[in-house]
């Protein structure tokens, strides 16, 4: 057997969490990155290409409820305006999913993870070079530069 690469390192400390069942979420520590991240009335975006056959990889979705702070249960949208094929309600582990990042400025999103966890902001720019953003807080104005994974488009 050969030793793990670090991509396989990574993947089993993102899997950890699964079978780990004392997480270290209790440290009121707001600098410290929360192994989770999901939140009620979020696109996200599902990222599972085995999940039915890949019928619903990179199809977006709506968390509808969030369970043990690790899973969702997501609304799928559909495809396209046309389509009718949404609806669909799954239930999915944080590791399936992904955060969606709106196309357009002042549109609303809620952070995901850091010192403002919790709160809904606008988007002021985009940096699509260093998948960053800089967003504006609904609640005191403040003005924030965040990594795409820590905010996700409000629903």
């Amino acid at each position: 057997h050969e030793p793990p690469t670090n991509a396989s390192a990574e993947n089993a400390e993102k899997k950890k969490h699964k079978s780990d069942k004392k997480h270290k979420d209790d440290d009121n520590d707001d600098n410290k990155k929360k192994d989770y991240w999901l939140y009620r009335d979020i696109v996200v975006r599902i990222i599972n290409k085995k999940l039915s056959n890949g019928q619903y990889y990179k199809r977006k979705a709506i968390v509808d409820k969030v369970i043990d702070k690790y899973e969702a249960r997501v609304e799928v949208l559909e495809s396209s305006r046309k389509a009718k094929d949404g609806g669909d309600i799954l239930r999915l582990d944080q590791d399936d999913l992904e955060t969606v990042i709106p196309k357009e400025l002042g549109e609303k999103v809620r952070i995901l993870a850091g010192n403002h966890r919790g709160k809904k902001a606008k988007v002021l720019r985009l940096n699509k070079e260093d998948y960053r953003a800089e967003l504006r807080l609904t609640d005191d104005d403040r003005v924030i530069t965040l990594d795409y994974e820590d905010f996700s488009m409000l629903a």
